[in-house]
């Protein structure tokens, strides 16, 4: 809000008035559901199901605060940290008592300042709302309540919206103006509309605890009207939204864009009917021995923060004090602007847009320590224009259960550097689990360089585990896990799954200097790689994968190892007729050590179970493939246009001896021996140990 138009009384008049609209339809408060888990080979390996859920946070309306400027007492929670206590029971001011607010309530040709504690109790409008530290606002939880603002809603004391039963709260800004954006960091601006928590202020979103996605229990067909899960979901209502991913292999059209938007019209157990037939099949997919259906999200939740579909708003925090946001659903944020440019596409020309910098559907910018403890649990952020989830240079949040869907830009991701030069700004022991990263688009498609659905980059103790990234689309170098170059951080990452994305399911394009371990990850059916690991050098253990039909292959590996080689170990990959080869090598920039592929099956390619194709004008393979079945066509081939191997190992799962390849011809696993026997390799003979899923 703009310091110089504040006043000392509680309003003051401002332009614009707005219909504040039907109130959003009621949902409901559930139990909570169990994760499903599957094990490879004796590691944890990837989720199955949606993610569990936590129950409500603690009731904090019993602590009484102190009271403002108007002298009454408040009786809602306070933050931790807040106001002196008051006598217990001394009720919050109402909203729409006249006598609080000098004869009338305020409506939308006002901005109205809280220095006291108000519960709003009705439906209103108004022009902007400034809440100074030591007062308060809280939504009654007994009740469908809508604050419409056509102004900044700024937070320096605490706002509550917490509701109770089946009840909804929704904060609106349905007046934005996205060309007036100025974009920035810390300053609050008029011209920049939206929600923002700032100095000490606190914000509680708690809606209704629902399990935030689950997975088909089976094949879906076009046509179909119900949906079996593999559990029964806690929560879910008749009006819920849902949406459906794409499962379709890679030479199907529209293969990661195939998804249904469907309402809920009955649940029943573990079985939902929708309101309309599906469009679009969602099979089944076995990988691994264990057979995967689309994940179903359900994007409504009984807590909103929204813009509108022509004028999208924003949430900045800034304030020292961590939130606690559960359980609600962040619509129509993140602002874009022209650019000037056009793109001609099949629909003619169109305008190009850029995200508005600093201005993301969720930002936590620049916290540093500030924000340990916050949580932000079974959120969802939908149709945004930029960012989903921001914790930029701020450490200690923990992401569980949240979903991007339909948003613009990297969803999970923060501020990276201005150029390869320098480094990325780390933030510190983020946790991802059991998040979804589903639909990041970024318009013109073409231009999408490098698009991901989580971007995992500078800091130290993040972790990654369960999570989801799934039709994202993009050009060279799109993926759904990144590590992006020039932002190293060491990530604890486990049991992670990738398909349908347009492009990769992993892309690596880092030169590390720490040792990295990515452990049970799945991709399949996604347009590019299972795993394409650059850039230069770097050292990478990948254990226990499975990459199973993507298009253009299993594992494409551009890097060499910098210090102990990087090892992809213990992997399934099943190109399923999709690819010629199931690994491949790619041009190495610089010499480094040895990249081993070991104690893996390939099979299902149509050519190669490996293609070494480094090329000349860069360094040539060093690549040792030891203990793999490599399945029943050609072993490896020798791409003519390579340069002659450093190395190139071959012992085939169940032989004692290495040998070394001579360039120039195919090698067929009947007949491995084509250079002279290599004494000692790193690794001892040993028989596959690939990965399998269970539910």
């Amino acid at each position: 809000m703009d310091e110089r138009t504040r006043s000392q009384g509680p309003e003051w008049p401002a332009d614009g008035t707005k219909d504040p609209g039907p109130p959003p339809r009621r949902v409901a408060d559930p139990a909570r559901r169990r994760i499903l888990g599957w094990l490879a080979a004796g590691t944890v390996a990837g989720a199955l199901g949606g993610a569990a859920l936590l129950g409500k946070m603690p009731d904090l309306r019993h602590i009484t605060t102190s009271g403002g400027a108007s002298g009454r007492t408040g009786g809602h929670a306070g933050p931790p940290g807040g106001p002196s206590p008051q006598p217990a029971g001394a009720p919050p001011r109402r909203w729409s008592d006249p006598a609080g607010w000098g004869g009338a309530p305020p409506g939308p040709d006002r901005t109205v300042r809280i220095t006291d504690h108000v519960e709003l109790d009705t439906d209103a409008t108004v022009a902007g709302l400034l809440i100074e530290p030591g007062g308060s606002l809280s939504f009654a939880a007994d009740r469908d309540l809508t604050l419409q603002s056509t102004g900044n809603v700024e937070v320096r004391g605490a706002l509550l919206l917490a509701p109770g039963g089946e009840h909804t709260h929704c904060l609106r800004f349905p007046a934005v103006d996205e060309r007036r954006f100025q974009g920035g960091a810390m300053t609050v601006l008029a011209s920049d509309t939206g929600l923002w928590v700032t100095g000490a202020g606190y914000l509680r979103l708690d809606g209704a605890a629902k399990t935030a996605w689950a997975r088909a229990a089976g094949p879906l067909e076009a046509g179909d009207g119900t949906v079996t899960l593999a559990a029964a979901p806690a929560g879910w209502l008749p009006g819920d939204e849902l949406a459906l991913a794409p499962t379709e292999p890679p030479d199907r059209d529209g293969f990661s864009e195939h998804y249904d938007l469907r309402t809920v019209r009955a649940v029943q157990g573990a079985t939902v009917t929708l309101d309309a037939p599906l469009e679009h099949p969602h099979p089944l997919v076995t990988v691994g021995g264990a057979a995967l259906g689309a994940e179903v999200l359900n994007l409504t939740r009984s807590v909103r923060i929204e813009g509108t579909a022509q004028g999208r708003a924003h949430v900045h925090l800034t304030s020292s004090r961590p939130c606690d946001l559960r359980h609600a659903a962040l619509r129509w944020l993140g602002p874009r602007t022209a650019t000037g440019e056009t793109w001609r596409s099949a629909q003619g020309d169109t305008p190009v847009t850029a995200p508005v910098l600093g201005r993301y559907a969720l930002h936590f910018h620049q916290l540093g320590d500030s924000s340990r403890g916050t949580v932000v649990e079974g959120v969802v952020v939908r149709d945004a224009g930029n960012h989903a989830f921001v914790p930029h240079a701020s450490h200690g949040i923990a992401f569980r259960a949240c979903v991007s869907h339909d948003t613009w830009e990297d969803a999970y991701w923060w501020d990276g550097p201005v150029d390869t030069r320098t480094p990325q700004v780390p933030s510190d022991d983020l946790v991802y689990e059991g998040c979804v990263a589903s639909r990041a688009v970024l318009d013109p498609n073409p231009r999408a360089y490098r698009l991901t659905g989580f971007s995992l980059g500078a800091g130290r103790g993040g972790s990654v585990r369960d999570c989801v990234a799934v039709g994202v689309q993009g050009a060279t170098g799109a993926s759904g896990y990144e590590w992006p170059e020039n932002s190293e951080g060491v990530w604890t990452f486990e049991r992670c799954l990738a398909h349908n994305n347009l492009q990769d399911g992993i892309f690596v394009w880092l030169n590390a200097q720490q040792q990295h371990t990515v452990t049970g990850f799945v991709g399949y059916h996604n347009g590019g790689w299972g795993i394409e690991h650059g850039a230069y050098l770097n050292d990478f253990d990948y254990r226990a994968a499975v990459l199973h039909g993507n298009a253009a292959g299993g594992v494409l590996i551009h890097a060499l190892g910098r210090d102990r080689g990087t090892t992809f170990d213990g992997l399934l990959i099943d190109a399923a007729g999709q690819s010629d080869y199931a690994v491949a090598t790619a041009r190495h920039v610089l010499a480094g050590e040895q990249v081993t592929v070991s104690r893996s099956r390939l099979t299902g390619y149509r050519r190669a179970a490996v293609a070494a194709a480094a090329t000349r004008d860069g360094a040539p393979d060093d690549l040792a493939v030891l203990d793999c079945d490599l399945g029943d066509g050609q072993a490896i081939w020798l791409d003519p246009a390579a340069p002659a191997p450093t190395g190139l190992l071959l012992r085939p799962a169940g032989q004692s001896t290495t040998r070394n390849l001579a360039p120039g011809g195919a090698t067929p696993p009947a007949t491995p021996a084509v250079g002279p026997s290599v004494p000692t390799v790193d690794l001892p003979p040993g028989a596959p140990a690939t990965a399998r899923l269970t539910a």
